[in-house]
């Protein structure tokens, strides 16, 4: 045999399990029953797979039981609730920190304005109160990470009683 057909013969070779099975395509299909007209020793190897196949078909299939299945649905759908409620919770997490940014963007120069006029948010005013705008934004971010911590301690609570 040629190199060119002993690929051929090895490629015909890996697909005998495969087609004692019945998944191959029609193309595949009949690529190996034109190689088993040629060729005995693949037909051999076939016939031995389709034994095996055929035994692999009488021996019984194990059910698990009923209440294996009943536990193991269980503990698949509370996995799925809790995932549920950990997306839903960092949602919730998200749209409170974009809230908590904007609430500090907004409410220094609000106050400025409030306090002051249009001059101390326009003027040289709002410009010398930058270090009294950065306390306040530490002040904030100080009381949404104590809310947070506050928080993931309640969860880890409720997650150990349940």
């Amino acid at each position: 045999m040629n190199e060119k057909t002993m690929s051929e013969h090895e490629k015909i070779r890996e697909l005998l399990p495969l087609a004692s099975a019945g998944v191959l395509d029609a193309s595949e299909e009949a690529r190996i029953q034109n190689h088993l007209r040629l060729c005995t020793n693949c037909a051999t190897r076939l016939s031995f797979w389709q034994e095996l196949q055929s035994g692999l078909r009488r021996i019984p299939t194990p059910q698990a039981p009923a209440s294996l299945v009943q536990r193991t649905i269980a503990i698949a759908q509370n996995a799925l609730i809790e995932e549920s409620d950990r997306r839903s919770e960092r949602r919730i997490i998200a749209v409170a920190l974009v809230f908590s940014w904007l609430f500090v963007a907004v409410s220094w120069p609000l106050a400025q304005f409030l306090g002051h006029g249009w001059m101390a948010v326009l003027g040289s005013g709002f410009k010398q109160g930058w270090e009294n705008f950065a306390v306040f934004t530490a002040l904030c971010w100080l009381a949404g990470a104590a809310a947070a911590i506050m928080l993931a301690a309640r969860k880890q609570r409720e997650r150990r009683m349940a």
